[in-house]
């Protein structure tokens, strides 16, 4: 059991459970505060900011999302590659099979919360469950992990900081700018990115594990 624990999978379960908090506490203090006539939870917290659609900032945050999921593209050509090559499933790279399964999860989360369990609406421009933020979620995951991914084929330093320093710059523009365009509460970015976190660590901690146990 205790091959299971690292320091990732700790930090992922520790982001799982603020993100659980969060969204316990959304409950408290509800009001409505933007022109979507909806109540949010934590309204002070979320009335920090005045929220009016700006569809520039909008388009921004959609391509940065759509960026990141050039890691997807690359591990799904490299996953399908190795499949053929290989002739057998189990002879794919373990990370990929661990990171296609954390993307279903993913996908399974989004429509759970965007068509089940509607905790926000949006301030503004769509009424559409918010709640967590999908772009600072899926941006969170991704882009951690192509740096996690960079990190396995490249062992200096450069390359290990220079795609982290990427990786954050990406998720604040994202988080930042879905509260800019009007699209999202400061509770949903922050569920996202605690979402995205915990998605992240827990990911890579088991992809650690069976890596360590393949050395």
């Amino acid at each position: 059991m205790k091959k299971f624990i690292n320091l990732y999978t700790i930090l992922g379960c520790s982001f799982l459970v603020l993100f659980i908090i969060l969204m316990l506490l959304l409950n408290v203090d509800k009001a409505v505060i933007a022109e979507s006539g909806q109540e949010v939870g934590l309204s002070h917290i979320n009335n920090l900011v005045s929220y009016s659609y700006k569809d520039n900032i909008d388009t921004m945050t959609d391509l940065l999302m759509y960026v990141t999921f050039t890691v997807v593209v690359f591990e799904a050509c490299l996953g399908l590659y190795q499949l053929i090559t290989r002739k057998s499933l189990f002879k794919v790279d373990i990370e990929i099979i661990i990171f296609g399964i954390a993307l279903v999860l993913m996908v399974a989360l989004w429509l759970l919360f965007d068509y089940v369990i509607k905790i926000n609406v949006r301030p503004t421009h769509k009424v559409e469950g918010s709640f967590p933020s999908t772009h600072v979620l899926i941006t969170t995951f991704l882009a951690l992990a192509s740096h996690g991914f960079i990190c396995f084929a490249y062992e200096n330093k450069i390359a290990k900081y220079g795609s982290l320093l990427l990786a954050i710059s990406m998720i604040a523009l994202v988080l930042f700018g879905r509260v800019a365009s009007g699209m999202h509460y400061i509770t949903d970015v922050t569920g996202g990115l605690f979402l995205g976190l915990a998605f992240y660590f827990c990911t890579f901690g088991i992809i650690k594990v069976f890596k360590a146990k393949e050395e």
